[in-house]
């Protein structure tokens, strides 16, 4: 049987970076415990092979598996687990209405919050829209360059901008023979409203930079693709066009937003939340630019909706390519970890990784159950932990995130990760990440409950699309 061996308490890791690989801290003094069989909460555990010592001269054949959560936190707000972000993003989805999104809550109660049978765009509507939006990013790239508050110096040059390549769209239709108008009142009051804000109200500001850059890269490719359709040949526009790989560089904003609000209050986030609203109002006056006079007068908001819908569901799974389902945890028939020997023999060498577990919001609010798991490679490579439960703790209580540190087999890329539950309570994971010095990061969205007494997970191992289906982080 294991022996196990409490050392020191682990060091936190929920800020570290999304990307990148992570080195986990080395444990200092070891004591005895007895072998309850539970994973200590605050302390890093070794499982001995019995003929091997785990201590500092350890034989290389010994295989050690150690598993520690790092300090826990409680009363999260929904989404702020995985950051800041996406705080923002469950926050806009409860602005749809639960025809358009299961989490939405708004309720219809005007004409023009309902669904729109069919919409006509016209040039001259697109023209005033491209004015428009050229005007607010034009707004928004200025203040940005100046800066009149330290953290947004933070996004400058991006990759986001859009201001050169609405210019260089606006000059073709010149070419074209349009004529191209003035900015009217929607862009005018939101570059006014955006001014103000940056002086005075960074957080605010902020709210507005995300949801604007962030929905043009979803939804309003989206929207660029139907009017191109409708009214210019399907000729792609610079305003959709990006230099380089868009989704690596929504992710370094997400980070750089990240990394921002983690300086803000409770109060100041909540304060950039509250903004949410208004600029879906901003944003969706520009966009019925785009329709025609007939066209306006009937009910527009639904395009909007559906344009920012599709943008916050692109976010949910920011590293899934746009042409890739992600992969659903399945029931894995006939697996059985390999046994402490059969991995020690195996193992020429161990090392260290870092498995971050989060805990539904939607889950039972604690649980007593067995919790077990399983990632390995295609070449029978695996790490197995057999315990991470811990009740007397509070393992995996609901909307928690709990962090542990586990050394075993060296893996060559990871490509399958199962758990198992055995108990009474119930149990539902929201994601499961995993990352070490020498694999990519793993991140997979679990969002079910587990099913009692079988192993439940993903294998990729035998599929040709793995990098595309995992959500791997370089």
């Amino acid at each position: 049987m294991a022996s196990f061996a409490p050392i020191s308490q682990s060091q936190s890791l929920f800020n570290k970076p999304r990307a990148g690989f992570i080195l986990p801290s080395r444990s200092a003094a070891v004591s005895h415990i007895q072998s309850s069989g539970f994973v200590s909460r605050t302390a890093s555990v070794q499982f001995r092979v019995p003929g091997y010592m785990v201590f500092d001269k350890m034989p290389q054949r010994a295989v050690v598996v150690a598993a520690t959560t790092a300090e826990k936190q409680k009363k999260r707000y929904p989404g702020e687990a995985k950051g800041f972000v996406e705080e923002m993003r469950f926050v806009a989805m409860k602005l749809h209405t639960r025809e358009q999104a299961k989490e939405g809550e708004k309720e219809v109660k005007k004409p023009e919050e309902q669904a729109i049978p069919k919409w006509e765009p016209s040039v001259d509507g697109y023209l005033r829209f491209l004015v428009d939006s050229k005007l607010v990013y034009d707004t928004l790239e200025a203040i940005v360059d100046s800066a009149p508050h330290s953290i947004y110096a933070e996004f400058k040059n991006t990759g986001l901008e859009r201001s050169a390549s609405l210019a260089k769209d606006l000059e073709w239709f010149k070419e074209q023979g349009y004529t191209i108008p003035e900015p009217s009142s929607p862009g005018v009051t939101y570059s006014e409203y955006l001014k103000e804000l940056a002086d005075n109200d960074p957080q605010a500001f902020i709210c507005h930079f995300y949801n604007i850059y962030f929905a043009h890269s979803a939804g309003g490719r989206m929207i660029g693709r139907k009017v191109a359709e409708k009214i210019l040949d399907n000729k792609e526009l610079e305003f959709y066009k990006w230099e380089g790989d868009l989704s690596q560089i929504l992710q370094n904003v997400r980070d750089k937003l990240n990394k921002v609000a983690e300086n803000w209050s409770r109060e100041e986030k909540n304060h950039c939340l509250e903004e949410t609203e208004r600029s879906f109002k901003h944003s969706g006056e520009i966009l019925r630019l785009v329709l025609s006079s007939e066209e306006r007068a009937m009910k527009q908001i639904q395009i909007i909706h559906l344009a920012l819908l599709i943008y916050f569901l692109s976010i949910t799974i920011p590293n899934v390519r746009s042409a890739t389902l992600p992969p659903q945890p399945q029931h894995i028939h006939g697996f059985k970890p390999m046994s402490a020997d059969i991995q020690a023999q195996a193992a020429a060498r161990s090392c260290p990784y870092t498995v971050i577990i989060e805990t539904s919001c939607a889950s039972t609010s604690f649980t007593r159950d067995q919790i077990s798991l399983a990632f390995g490679d295609s070449h029978g490579n695996e790490v197995y932990a057999k315990r991470l439960d811990d009740p007397k703790s509070g393992t995996f209580e609901r909307c928690s995130k709990d962090t542990f540190k586990i050394t075993g087999p060296c893996v060559e890329e990871v490509c399958y990760l199962y758990m198992l539950r055995k108990g009474s309570d119930g149990w539902k994971p929201g994601s499961v990440k995993v990352y070490g010095p020498y694999i990519r990061t793993v991140d997979l969205d679990f969002d079910v409950f587990l099913p009692n007494g079988v192993w439940f997970g993903f294998n990729l191992c035998n599929s040709a699309v793995v990098e595309e289906s995992l959500s791997v982080d370089m």
